[in-house]
């Protein structure tokens, strides 16, 4: 594992009690009491408070609506996963010699792995810290954000609303991997036509089987 002090030293907080930082790094595939899954928890709380508030003084005019869509995009296990990277996580974090051996670690993981060093820090140094944290290292992504952003399940919907009397149906096609690490993979089906995605989970899967079918329906229209 690289040096801790490197990480604090890019987190910009230096732990007062540095086990929470290295029980944030132990990921559940270790299969050991002491593992990361709480402060993953905590840090999920956390990170959604923070980003809200965030939110809440930059878009003070938006609906709840807006804000909601803002919210999912910012704090998504897409977004932790990128923040992990810049981080450099994947060099501090300890998995299962399954995960380990491969040679990038999931998204999953480092999205976890993220949760969870921001419940460590809010655990160590409290909230204010931590929603600190969150507005340094969340500034790029804030900013590259733009327009209220349409999730692929809502755009799907609203591009059927307009060209059919159905909705989309969503089933769960095959579910495989540990628990710590599952993979879904999710169909989407209307009248006008239907697509597959995949996921580390179901509503990540069902995002992708979504954006499969709406690009396949636009190219479609657009040929």
């Amino acid at each position: 594992m690289a040096s801790l002090d490197a990480l604090q030293k890019t987190l910009g907080h230096s732990f007062a009690d540095e086990a929470l930082l290295q029980r944030a790094l132990r990921h559940a595939s270790l299969n050991i009491d002491d593992d990361n899954e709480a402060l993953e928890f905590i840090g999920d709380r956390v990170l959604g408070l923070a980003m809200a508030q965030i939110l809440m003084t930059r878009y003070a005019s938006e609906p709840e609506g807006a804000l909601s869509r803002r919210l999912s995009q910012l704090v998504s296990g897409k977004s932790c996963a990128k923040i992990a990277k810049l981080w450099d996580l994947g060099a501090y974090i300890r998995t299962d010699s399954g995960i380990q051996s491969r040679r990038k670690i999931p998204n999953a993981v480092l999205a976890d792995g993220c949760e969870a060093v921001l419940g460590a820090v809010f655990l160590d140094a409290g909230y204010e810290v931590a929603q600190k944290l969150v507005a340094t290292h969340w500034a790029e992504l804030l900013q590259m954000q733009g327009d209220v952003p349409i999730d692929s399940k809502t755009a799907l919907q609203e591009f059927i609303a307009k060209h059919s009397q159905d909705f989309p149906t969503y089933e769960i096609v095959e579910q495989s991997g540990a628990a710590h690490a599952p993979h879904f993979t999710v169909s989407v089906s209307s009248t006008l036509g239907a697509a597959e995605g995949e996921g580390h989970s179901r509503k990540a899967a069902e995002q992708a089987a979504a954006q499969n079918l709406l690009t396949q329906l636009q190219e479609g229209r657009n040929a």
